[in-house]
């Protein structure tokens, strides 16, 4: 696929999603953030350290574009990350793009690799199948696939994630199998009679690697 056309495509939905937005009265604005004790992603570690993870969108209707971010807590911690993302909600599947980008200390990025020119378009549905949610995931110019079942087990929530790197190594080092194995919680902790402060944990397993991590964070 041509990057450069890649690139115009989602820059194009993004502008026809906020003219949309403008002209809608019905919208709604969120943002807020997270606080990781490491970053993980589809079982592999990204930068080093904690890294705040903030994120804002807007949505109307079934209609929602927004920002994501994460970023170390310190100047050495590696694994900055600024993502731009628009999704529809058809009830119980979902369709969303997503434009990764990798910015570096400062915001500055490296040449080729800014907001919309790097390799890092991913076109993702998902869909609640009974007590399963699916996540399929495809990046179209490292041609990388991912599935994930994530679901319910008692109070422990269960997610497992299969890679496939058709062309470069992404997920399982340019072969396929399993990448993701998490088993994560969650609890309130009431702080005022008004505020509660929500944490989360998760183990994870990456099969592949034979890596292992174990995450803990707070949202705000």
């Amino acid at each position: 696929m041509n990057l450069k056309k890649q690139s115009f495509k989602l820059s194009s939905l993004i502008l026809v999603a906020i003219c949309f937005f403008t002209l809608n009265e019905s919208k709604a604005q969120d943002l807020g953030a997270d606080l990781v004790s490491s970053y993980v992603w589809r079982g592999t570690q990204f930068g080093s350290g904690a890294h705040i993870q903030p994120w804002v969108s807007l949505s109307s209707g079934d209609l929602e574009v927004g920002a994501w971010g994460s970023f170390p807590t310190t100047a050495a911690g590696g694994g900055n990350e600024l993502d731009l993302y628009a999704s529809y909600s058809f009830g119980k599947f979902g369709l969303t793009l997503t434009n990764y980008s990798f910015p570096g200390e400062g915001g500055a990025y490296a040449d080729g690799e800014g907001l919309f020119e790097g390799d890092y378009l991913e076109i993702s549905g998902s869909a609640e199948l009974g007590p399963i949610n699916l996540l399929v995931g495809y990046f179209t110019e490292v041609e990388a696939l991912y599935v994930e079942a994530a679901f319910s087990a008692g109070p422990v929530d269960v997610s497992i994630g299969y890679g496939d790197d058709s062309k470069d190594a992404w997920y399982v080092n340019g072969g396929s199998g399993l990448c993701n194995i998490s088993l994560g919680g969650s609890k309130d902790v009431k702080i005022t009679e008004d505020y509660t402060l929500p944490l989360f944990g998760s183990f994870v397993y990456n099969p592949d690697s034979e890596a292992a991590f174990l995450v803990f964070g707070a949202s705000f």
